[in-house]
Protein backbone atom coordinates (compact mmCIF):
# COMPACT_ATOMS: atom_id res chain seq x y z
CA UNK A 1 0.00 0.00 0.00
CA UNK A 2 1.41 3.39 -0.76
CA UNK A 3 -0.02 5.87 1.68
CA UNK A 4 0.43 9.68 0.98
CA UNK A 5 -1.93 12.68 0.32
CA UNK A 6 -2.22 11.64 -3.35
CA UNK A 7 -4.90 8.82 -4.53
CA UNK A 8 -3.60 5.37 -3.18
CA UNK A 9 -2.12 3.28 -6.49
CA UNK A 10 -3.10 -0.24 -6.62
CA UNK A 11 0.21 -2.20 -6.09
CA UNK A 12 -1.08 -5.92 -6.33
CA UNK A 13 -0.16 -5.96 -9.83
CA UNK A 14 3.20 -4.61 -9.69
CA UNK A 15 2.21 -1.59 -10.85
CA UNK A 16 5.10 0.65 -8.81
CA UNK A 17 8.14 1.12 -11.52
CA UNK A 18 10.63 3.85 -11.93
CA UNK A 19 8.28 6.49 -13.64
CA UNK A 20 5.70 6.19 -11.27
CA UNK A 21 7.97 5.98 -7.97
CA UNK A 22 9.79 8.75 -9.05
CA UNK A 23 6.59 11.30 -9.50
CA UNK A 24 5.71 9.88 -5.44
CA UNK A 25 9.01 10.05 -4.47
CA UNK A 26 8.54 13.88 -3.05
CA UNK A 27 5.42 13.59 -1.85
CA UNK A 28 4.72 12.54 1.59
CA UNK A 29 4.55 8.73 1.41
CA UNK A 30 5.19 7.28 4.50
CA UNK A 31 4.59 3.45 3.71
CA UNK A 32 5.70 1.47 0.65
CA UNK A 33 5.30 -2.17 -0.61
CA UNK A 34 7.71 -2.56 -3.60
CA UNK A 35 7.60 -6.62 -3.09
CA UNK A 36 4.62 -6.91 -6.01
CA UNK A 37 6.71 -4.33 -7.95
CA UNK A 38 9.80 -5.87 -7.99
CA UNK A 39 9.00 -9.59 -7.83
CA UNK A 40 9.80 -11.71 -10.73
CA UNK A 41 6.97 -12.69 -13.62
CA UNK A 42 8.45 -16.15 -15.00
CA UNK A 43 11.52 -15.60 -13.61
CA UNK A 44 11.58 -12.03 -16.22
CA UNK A 45 10.61 -8.15 -14.69
CA UNK A 46 12.13 -6.07 -17.43
CA UNK A 47 13.53 -3.29 -15.57
CA UNK A 48 12.22 -3.89 -12.16
CA UNK A 49 15.29 -2.90 -10.91
CA UNK A 50 15.54 0.23 -11.62
CA UNK A 51 12.95 1.48 -9.05
CA UNK A 52 15.88 1.35 -6.42
CA UNK A 53 17.90 3.95 -8.76
CA UNK A 54 14.82 6.35 -7.27
CA UNK A 55 15.99 6.22 -3.71
CA UNK A 56 19.04 7.62 -4.49
CA UNK A 57 17.98 10.80 -5.76
CA UNK A 58 18.13 13.75 -3.69
CA UNK A 59 14.93 14.60 -1.64
CA UNK A 60 13.60 10.85 -2.21
CA UNK A 61 11.07 9.78 0.52
CA UNK A 62 11.96 12.24 3.45
CA UNK A 63 8.41 11.10 4.92
CA UNK A 64 8.85 7.00 4.31
CA UNK A 65 8.49 5.01 7.87
CA UNK A 66 7.47 1.81 6.17
CA UNK A 67 9.39 0.27 3.39
CA UNK A 68 8.83 -3.31 2.47
CA UNK A 69 10.16 -5.64 -0.12
CA UNK A 70 8.99 -9.04 1.51
CA UNK A 71 9.57 -11.94 -1.02
CA UNK A 72 11.14 -10.66 -3.77
CA UNK A 73 15.13 -10.51 -4.35
CA UNK A 74 17.18 -8.07 -3.19
CA UNK A 75 20.67 -7.95 -2.98
CA UNK A 76 23.10 -7.08 -0.70
CA UNK A 77 24.35 -3.86 -2.20
CA UNK A 78 20.79 -2.84 -3.02
CA UNK A 79 20.20 -1.73 0.62
CA UNK A 80 22.84 0.83 0.45
CA UNK A 81 20.71 2.64 -1.67
CA UNK A 82 18.29 2.96 1.61
CA UNK A 83 20.45 4.69 3.51
CA UNK A 84 19.52 8.49 3.11
CA UNK A 85 15.66 7.80 3.95
CA UNK A 86 15.94 9.67 7.36
CA UNK A 87 12.44 8.36 8.70
CA UNK A 88 12.59 4.95 8.02
CA UNK A 89 11.54 2.92 11.02
CA UNK A 90 9.88 -0.53 9.58
CA UNK A 91 11.77 -2.42 7.19
CA UNK A 92 10.69 -5.76 5.53
CA UNK A 93 12.98 -7.93 3.91
CA UNK A 94 11.46 -11.28 4.35
CA UNK A 95 12.98 -14.07 1.63
CA UNK A 96 14.79 -11.48 0.06
CA UNK A 97 18.13 -13.54 -0.47
CA UNK A 98 20.29 -11.20 1.58
CA UNK A 99 22.80 -12.23 3.89
CA UNK A 100 25.27 -10.65 6.65
CA UNK A 101 26.96 -8.15 3.94
CA UNK A 102 23.26 -6.52 3.37
CA UNK A 103 22.58 -6.27 7.20
CA UNK A 104 25.80 -4.90 7.69
CA UNK A 105 24.79 -2.09 5.35
CA UNK A 106 21.55 -1.34 7.49
CA UNK A 107 23.70 0.21 10.57
CA UNK A 108 23.24 3.39 8.94
CA UNK A 109 19.45 2.87 9.47
CA UNK A 110 20.00 2.46 12.89
CA UNK A 111 19.17 5.74 14.54
CA UNK A 112 15.62 5.35 12.59
CA UNK A 113 14.82 1.68 12.64
CA UNK A 114 12.67 0.14 14.69
CA UNK A 115 11.13 -3.00 13.30
CA UNK A 116 13.37 -5.32 10.89
CA UNK A 117 12.44 -8.71 9.73
CA UNK A 118 15.08 -10.73 8.26
CA UNK A 119 12.60 -13.60 8.17
CA UNK A 120 13.45 -16.82 5.74
CA UNK A 121 17.04 -15.75 4.59
CA UNK A 122 18.96 -18.49 5.10
CA UNK A 123 22.46 -16.64 4.38
CA UNK A 124 21.86 -14.48 7.55
CA UNK A 125 24.40 -15.88 9.97
CA UNK A 126 25.97 -15.40 13.47
CA UNK A 127 28.47 -13.22 11.51
CA UNK A 128 25.10 -10.47 10.59
CA UNK A 129 24.73 -10.46 14.86
CA UNK A 130 27.42 -7.04 15.73
CA UNK A 131 25.57 -5.35 13.15
CA UNK A 132 22.19 -6.12 14.61
CA UNK A 133 23.87 -5.54 17.84
CA UNK A 134 24.60 -2.20 16.61
CA UNK A 135 20.55 -1.53 15.63
CA UNK A 136 19.32 -2.65 19.18
CA UNK A 137 21.35 -0.41 21.07
CA UNK A 138 19.84 2.23 19.33
CA UNK A 139 16.29 1.81 18.93
CA UNK A 140 15.15 -1.50 17.10
CA UNK A 141 12.59 -3.22 18.87
CA UNK A 142 11.23 -5.80 16.60
CA UNK A 143 13.64 -8.23 14.80
CA UNK A 144 12.58 -11.22 12.70
CA UNK A 145 14.91 -14.25 12.48
CA UNK A 146 12.82 -16.67 11.95
CA UNK A 147 14.48 -19.27 8.58
CA UNK A 148 17.50 -17.30 9.35
CA UNK A 149 21.03 -19.67 10.37
CA UNK A 150 21.79 -17.21 13.59
CA UNK A 151 22.60 -19.65 16.26
CA UNK A 152 22.53 -19.92 20.05
CA UNK A 153 25.99 -18.55 20.02
CA UNK A 154 24.57 -15.67 18.21
CA UNK A 155 21.51 -14.99 19.81
CA UNK A 156 23.84 -15.41 23.31
CA UNK A 157 25.87 -12.61 21.68
CA UNK A 158 22.03 -10.17 21.12
CA UNK A 159 20.57 -11.31 24.48
CA UNK A 160 23.45 -10.46 26.57
CA UNK A 161 23.36 -7.05 25.06
CA UNK A 162 20.10 -6.73 25.51
CA UNK A 163 19.85 -7.68 29.24
CA UNK A 164 22.69 -5.29 29.94
CA UNK A 165 21.09 -2.26 28.12
CA UNK A 166 17.91 -3.15 29.82
CA UNK A 167 15.85 -3.08 26.51
CA UNK A 168 12.63 -4.40 25.20
CA UNK A 169 13.70 -6.48 22.01
CA UNK A 170 10.58 -8.73 20.00
CA UNK A 171 12.85 -11.31 18.72
CA UNK A 172 11.19 -14.44 16.67
CA UNK A 173 13.78 -16.70 16.61
CA UNK A 174 14.87 -19.89 14.45
CA UNK A 175 13.53 -23.12 14.92
CA UNK A 176 16.11 -24.80 15.74
CA UNK A 177 16.90 -22.24 18.48
CA UNK A 178 13.79 -22.18 19.87
CA UNK A 179 14.15 -26.42 20.41
CA UNK A 180 16.80 -25.66 22.24
CA UNK A 181 15.64 -22.89 24.51
CA UNK A 182 12.52 -25.44 25.25
CA UNK A 183 14.64 -27.82 26.50
CA UNK A 184 16.54 -25.65 28.51
CA UNK A 185 15.13 -27.39 31.56
CA UNK A 186 16.39 -31.14 30.53
CA UNK A 187 19.91 -29.12 30.16
CA UNK A 188 20.50 -27.53 33.45
CA UNK A 189 19.52 -27.44 36.92
CA UNK A 190 17.35 -24.09 36.91
CA UNK A 191 18.03 -23.12 40.60
CA UNK A 192 20.80 -24.68 42.33
CA UNK A 193 19.99 -23.80 46.25
CA UNK A 194 22.87 -23.42 48.91
CA UNK A 195 25.17 -25.01 49.34
CA UNK A 196 25.47 -25.44 45.34
CA UNK A 197 26.47 -22.36 43.53
CA UNK A 198 25.11 -20.26 40.43
CA UNK A 199 27.84 -17.80 39.79
CA UNK A 200 30.76 -19.39 38.20
CA UNK A 201 33.58 -17.02 39.88
CA UNK A 202 32.59 -19.31 42.83
CA UNK A 203 34.25 -22.66 41.32
CA UNK A 204 37.45 -21.82 42.46
CA UNK A 205 37.06 -21.39 46.00
CA UNK A 206 35.08 -24.69 46.18
CA UNK A 207 36.65 -28.02 47.67
CA UNK A 208 36.84 -31.07 45.66
CA UNK A 209 34.12 -32.83 46.97
CA UNK A 210 31.98 -29.82 46.68
CA UNK A 211 33.09 -29.32 43.38
CA UNK A 212 31.70 -32.66 42.35
CA UNK A 213 28.48 -32.68 44.97
CA UNK A 214 27.55 -29.68 42.08
CA UNK A 215 28.54 -31.28 39.16
CA UNK A 216 26.70 -34.70 40.25
CA UNK A 217 23.39 -32.26 41.04
CA UNK A 218 23.79 -31.09 37.82
CA UNK A 219 24.01 -34.94 36.46
CA UNK A 220 21.03 -35.44 38.20
CA UNK A 221 18.48 -32.70 36.97
CA UNK A 222 19.94 -32.51 32.95
CA UNK A 223 18.87 -35.00 30.35
CA UNK A 224 22.52 -35.20 29.06
CA UNK A 225 25.34 -36.65 30.43
CA UNK A 226 28.08 -34.54 32.73
CA UNK A 227 31.12 -36.56 33.85
CA UNK A 228 31.44 -35.47 37.07
CA UNK A 229 34.94 -37.11 38.02
CA UNK A 230 38.36 -36.22 37.58
CA UNK A 231 41.30 -33.48 39.19
CA UNK A 232 40.23 -31.04 41.32
CA UNK A 233 41.31 -28.49 38.40
CA UNK A 234 39.43 -30.67 35.97
CA UNK A 235 36.39 -30.57 37.87
CA UNK A 236 36.59 -26.64 38.51
CA UNK A 237 36.99 -26.28 34.99
CA UNK A 238 34.05 -28.09 33.91
CA UNK A 239 31.66 -26.58 36.33
CA UNK A 240 32.90 -23.63 35.77
CA UNK A 241 32.00 -23.85 31.95
CA UNK A 242 28.80 -25.34 32.53
CA UNK A 243 27.71 -21.94 34.70
CA UNK A 244 28.60 -19.69 32.16
CA UNK A 245 26.38 -21.56 29.57
CA UNK A 246 23.50 -21.81 31.85
CA UNK A 247 24.08 -18.29 32.74
CA UNK A 248 23.61 -16.97 28.98
CA UNK A 249 21.59 -19.43 28.57
CA UNK A 250 19.20 -18.10 30.93
CA UNK A 251 19.79 -14.88 29.09
CA UNK A 252 18.25 -16.27 25.84
CA UNK A 253 15.59 -17.76 27.67
CA UNK A 254 15.05 -14.63 29.50
CA UNK A 255 15.10 -12.68 25.71
CA UNK A 256 12.16 -14.78 24.40
CA UNK A 257 9.98 -14.98 27.87
CA UNK A 258 10.70 -11.95 29.75
CA UNK A 259 13.28 -11.06 32.25
CA UNK A 260 12.88 -11.22 36.03
CA UNK A 261 15.96 -10.39 38.60
CA UNK A 262 16.80 -12.71 41.08
CA UNK A 263 18.51 -12.67 44.48
CA UNK A 264 21.97 -11.79 44.08
CA UNK A 265 21.86 -9.66 41.10
CA UNK A 266 21.56 -13.16 38.49
CA UNK A 267 18.93 -13.18 36.15
CA UNK A 268 16.71 -16.40 35.23
CA UNK A 269 13.83 -16.72 32.93
CA UNK A 270 10.38 -16.43 33.25
CA UNK A 271 7.14 -17.63 31.69
CA UNK A 272 4.17 -18.23 32.99
CA UNK A 273 3.52 -21.18 30.75
CA UNK A 274 2.83 -24.67 32.16
CA UNK A 275 6.37 -25.92 30.44
CA UNK A 276 7.71 -23.27 32.87
CA UNK A 277 5.57 -24.76 35.78
CA UNK A 278 6.48 -28.15 34.98
CA UNK A 279 10.27 -27.01 34.96
CA UNK A 280 10.09 -25.51 38.45
CA UNK A 281 8.93 -28.53 39.69
CA UNK A 282 11.56 -31.00 38.23
CA UNK A 283 14.54 -28.57 39.93
CA UNK A 284 12.81 -28.98 43.04
CA UNK A 285 12.50 -32.25 42.93
CA UNK A 286 15.88 -32.82 41.69
CA UNK A 287 17.04 -31.01 45.01
CA UNK A 288 15.08 -33.42 47.13
CA UNK A 289 18.10 -35.77 47.45
CA UNK A 290 20.22 -33.15 48.05
CA UNK A 291 19.20 -32.60 51.62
Amino acid sequence: MCVCKSPEIDIDQGLLNEPIINVFRTSEVTRLDLGPSLSEEGGLNIGGRAVWNVFTRPHSFLFLSELSFNNTPVLDMDLVKLIGLPKLAVLGLKNTGVGDEGVFHLIALKLTLTRLDLSDNPCVTDDAVPALNLCINSKLNFLGLVGTSVAMPGLRLMAKLIQREDRIVDVEIPEACESYIDDIPNIYLLYPQPPLIRLPALCSRLSAAALQRNLEAHAEAAAVKIFTGGTKEEMCERLRNLLVKREVDLVVWGMIYGYDEADGGEWAGKDDTKKYIEAQAAAIEAHKGLR
